[in-house]
């Protein structure tokens, strides 16, 4: 018999949400859709100084727009909420006080220059710090209550070893000399990550934690304050890492990375040197804060944006926001970020998250990190481009061209739902379709030469002017009626379709493609349509 596992994704608010916490939140819903359990969703917004409301309003879209929605947390209350750390203080300090009346938790006063110094005397002797108690009297402590010190409260680590049996990646071991007294709340009074988390799963009933491999270290320090309160922990499994197909780390840190790249090519093909003035005019930035950038001490993603948006180059897609951008589909996005570590039995790629909640296995999540192909993540994007309704198709398009205030967002639906039916294999995201589909919005200023060679000689133009007389007498300008009007002027010349069809699609696009004649005039609408006709023939002469 399944039992019911309670799984939660905690992100913190600190920036947008990455692809990897995408994962995350996949795979915790997942298990708790198998074996009818409850997915939660809590705030992890105790770093005051980098954690926004922002951020958090654009974290719960995210999700919810990907379809990762959660049975408890933010707008689903339940007994065991708030969901939002901020507003959980009270619990944290009163879990802090019993940990303090046990002795398993201790005040202490250093500050942050006597941690440096001791950081220093621990390297210099060939180690890292790791923090004991120290004993220190009460007339010290008095002095520095008396000058406003105020303390941290750090556990007192266990002299013992400590093993996580990992879900994934089997048992693993810190050995007593690697721990430390960690700190449990700073001198601000807010907790840190690792208390509030522990104070949270226990009280939000979880069973389950899955994260990547980076926190698996701090899961030991979570097993020791489970340990001294006396309260049984949930188990925990940790994800491969997620690599660039270069292998490194996938990170937001590779927007700064490649706008700088883009940066110094410019400089170097310009007499620009390193003198910033022209990019301060191109982007409108201060001197001062692109100097900070292209010296590394900024990474801001913001700068990182507006560099690439004004030199025109594209940083890689790290953000769900990119991929929104980017027109990808969160039904592709979904199915892409769940088959980066995991891998069905039977070799399928393209699944539903029903049809995911069906085959996905803890126990077939591999070991080794991952690696993330754009080219991989387009071709999936396409898959799903062709898979969706109509009706679903429509209305993610519908919302990236308001997103991208595109064009094509001025269109009447009737009309969006036709492009997209002519252009949805023949792009892979939407960004791609509105690049294809551009002549629609865009009358063509010039003519493909060799098209205007090969299908506009006196036969040619004599089909167009006599398709251009035809449709212009329509009363009817539905699609079958333009397709049998076409024909017919093919039949009365004596001619091929082809040779029809073909003029008319330099005429339209400026380029001897297109969707099916009918289509195309459909999209054009009739009075754009036999302007371009027009157009062209008074350039033929």
């Amino acid at each position: 018999m399944t039992v019911p596992l309670r799984t939660r994704f905690a992100p913190s608010p600190t920036g947008s949400l990455h692809v990897g916490g995408v994962r995350t939140a996949l795979y915790c819903r997942l298990v708790a859709r198998q074996t009818g359990g409850r997915f939660l969703l809590r705030i992890e917004d105790t770093d005051r100084a980098r954690s926004t409301e922002e951020a958090a309003s654009g974290i719960v879209a995210d999700l919810r727009w990907l379809g990762l929605t959660w049975d408890e947390g933010p707008d689903a209350p339940s007994a065991c909420g708030p969901f939002f750390q901020s507003q959980r203080l009270e619990r944290y300090d009163e879990v802090l006080r019993s940990l303090l009346a046990s002795g398993h938790a201790y005040e202490a006063w250093e500050d942050a220059a006597e941690l440096a110094a001791m950081r220093q005397a621990a390297e210099a002797a060939g180690d890292a710090l790791r923090y004991r108690r120290r004993q220190v009297s009460a007339a010290q402590v008095e002095a520095w209550k008396a000058e406003g010190r105020r303390p941290v409260v750090r556990l007192a680590a266990p002299n013992k070893d400590v093993t996580h049996d990992d879900v994934i990646l089997g048992p693993v071991t810190v050995e007593a000399a690697q721990l430390d007294d960690f700190v449990l709340r700073k001198a601000d009074g807010f907790p840190t990550y690792h208390f509030a988390v522990v104070v949270d799963d226990h009280d939000m009933g979880i069973d389950l934690v899955l994260r990547g491999q980076e926190h698996l270290m701090n899961t030991h320090k979570h097993l020791q304050i489970y340990e001294a309160l006396g309260w049984t922990p949930p188990r925990a499994g940790h994800l491969p890492l997620i690599f660039n197909p270069t292998g490194t780390k996938m990170s937001k840190r590779d927007k700064a990375r490649v706008a700088r790249e883009a940066v110094r090519a410019k400089a170097a093909a310009s007499s620009h040197g390193k003198d910033l003035a022209w990019l301060a005019e191109l982007t409108g930035l201060p001197v001062a804060e692109l100097a900070a950038f292209m010296a590394k001490t900024n990474d801001g993603v913001a700068t990182a944006t507006l560099i690439a948006q004004r030199l025109n180059v594209a940083l890689p897609l790290i953000e769900v926001a990119d991929f929104r951008m980017q027109g990808f589909l969160p039904e592709a996005i979904v199915n892409m970020m769940a088959l980066l570590g995991f891998g069905t039995e039977d070799g399928r790629e393209v699944l539903s998250q029903e049809e995911l909640a069906e085959v996905f296995d803890l126990r077939r999540v591999n070991l080794t990190a991952a690696r993330f192909d754009e080219t991989k993540a387009r071709w999936m994007n396409g898959q799903w481009m062709v898979r969706l309704s109509p009706d679903a198709l429509a209305k993610h398009f519908e919302a990236w061209c308001a997103l991208t205030d595109s064009p094509f967002a001025r269109w009447t639906a009737d009309r969006r739902t036709r492009l997209l039916e002519n252009y949805k294999a023949r792009a892979s995201t939407f960004a791609e379709l509105a690049v294809a589909a551009r002549a629609y919005l865009v009358a063509p200023d010039s003519w493909d030469e060799a098209a205007l060679r090969k299908h506009l000689g006196i036969e040619g133009r004599q089909a167009l002017s006599a398709v251009r007389a035809a449709l212009g007498d329509l009363e009817d300008d539905a699609p079958a009626t333009v397709s049998a009007t076409v024909a017919a002027v093919a039949e009365r010349l004596g001619l091929g379709l082809g040779k029809v069809a073909q003029p008319l699609r330099v005429a339209f696009m400026g380029v001897p493609v297109s969707p099916p004649i009918e289509e195309t005039y459909a999209l054009l609408g009739r009075e754009e349509a036999l302007s371009r006709i027009d157009r062209l023939l008074a350039h033929l002469g």
